[in-house]
């Protein structure tokens, strides 16, 4: 056990001081802060300089714009006591608001005709045509109109002109209550995916890669003889899987951060916000994933003779991590659909699918369970068979990778005079 330890610390702490490591850790999550920091700053300043600047749809402070009204209808019973005194003037036909308007004691007049009740329309009149000063002048009676319509009513009217606060209830919690208009409800659980799926992948080809390059440069003839190999296997799997689980950490985390403290700049609404629980969740089923991958890339490790085979091999093994990207429409859409829920089982596409549809919905926490026991179950079965290949005449030999020779060996039914002969 405490050669497995050396083994675990050496392997960490060679991994964790690496250049490129370090600027990968820091700068995935750095680039989107950065990016979300200059959305936030000039855009705030757009928002402030369009607030701040009368430009040419607002009014200017001193300037009153004086407005007639013809009511056919007999709508307008009063005028409320926040529109100003003499900007809204009655007229008792179209005639006098004619002559009021021809000799510029207001701007243009609103003609209010008998059948309002029916239509909903009026008319405005105004010697000189402006789409800029309709803008600005068909506020007053649209308060005033629907003021009088709801009886003169300044609460009525309160409670017309504010936005509803509906109180949602939802009896299934598994159903899907997202709005899937917003491009959102797809790319954050995408995102989700994506980053789960390159954690697992660059983490697991780690371990392959360290097997590899160490038979390659003939290190493993060294550590072979002071080290057993179940020892040399665990120590590089649990150094490796320390290393992932503080990247996951650490860029699921800033994730979070980056959602929450950007939502506002985003527009995120609250229903598509990812649940806080998906961090926990997303460290368990990364540590489950990165085992599995890690074992099965280091018995492939372990078969070829170079580098450049394992990274061929690579193509191969990772093919069922695809599955749920090839798939994540269906995902997404469909989460409690029976594929998702299929793939969420399966020991070799589970963590991404799971993750995936924690993204969208609830899941059931027997599902969480269950796929949580068929991949430790999974893990287990692994590394005991490559276990039994990460043996010292197999670490010393090497042949061309080929999948199934690979599953031949992984499952003892090739002879082992066999590859000592290769």
């Amino acid at each position: 056990m405490n050669k497995t330890f050396i083994i675990l610390k050496t392997e960490f702490i060679n991994t964790v001081t690496r250049r490129s490591f370090l600027l990968t850790l820091i700068l995935v999550p750095l680039l989107p802060a950065l990016i979300l920091g200059g959305i936030s700053l000039f855009g705030g300043e757009d928002a402030q300089g369009s607030a701040e600047s009368g430009g040419i749809v607002q009014p200017q402070p001193g300037a009153q714009i004086v407005e007639g009204y013809v009511d056919k209808a007999d709508v307008i019973d009063q005028i409320p006591d926040w529109v100003e005194a003499g900007s809204l003037l009655p007229f008792n036909s179209v005639d006098q608001a004619n002559q009021a308007l021809l000799s510029g004691k207001i701007s243009g007049y609103y003609v209010i005709e008998p059948d309002y009740l029916e239509t909903g329309s009026i008319r405005y009149i105004n010697e000189e045509f402006s789409p800029f000063s309709s803008l600005e002048t068909t506020g007053n009676i649209d308060i005033v109109i629907r003021y009088n319509l709801l009886g003169a009513d300044p609460l009525k009217l309160a409670i017309y002109s504010s936005p509803l606060t509906v109180e949602m209830v939802d009896l299934e919690p598994e159903v899907v209550n997202r709005d899937q208009s917003n491009p959102l409800s797809f790319y954050l659980p995408y995102g989700v995916a994506m980053l789960l799926y390159v954690l697992i992948l660059t983490s697991a080809s780690l371990m392959m890669n360290s097997v590899a390059k160490e038979k390659e440069n003939r290190v493993m003839e060294i550590l072979i003889s002071s080290v057993k190999p179940r020892q040399l296997l665990t120590g590089k799997i649990l150094a490796l899987g320390l290393v992932g689980l503080l990247q996951t950490a650490v860029w699921m985390g800033s994730g979070f951060l980056l959602l929450r403290l950007g939502g506002s700049t985003l527009n995120i609404p609250a229903n598509l916000q990812l649940p806080p629980e998906l961090l926990i969740w997303s460290l368990v089923f990364f540590l489950l994933g990165y085992l599995l991958y890690a074992t099965i890339m280091a018995g492939v490790g372990a078969l070829v003779p170079n580098i450049k085979e394992a990274s061929q091999a690579t193509i191969l093994i990772v093919l069922p991590l695809l599955v749920p990207l090839t798939l994540i429409s269906v995902i997404i859409d469909q989460p409690n659909a029976v594929l998702p829920v299929i793939l969420s089982l399966f020991p070799f596409t589970s963590p991404i699918t799971i993750l995936t549809r924690m993204a969208v919905i609830p899941v059931p926490l027997w599902q969480i369970l269950t796929a949580i026991v068929l991949l430790t179950g999974t893990i287990l079965l692994l590394i005991r068979a490559v276990s039994g290949m990460f043996r010292a005449q197999v670490l010393l030999t090497g042949k061309k990778f080929s999948l199934g020779g690979y599953l031949r060996t992984l499952l003892g039914r090739e002879p082992e005079t066999e590859r000592l002969e290769g």
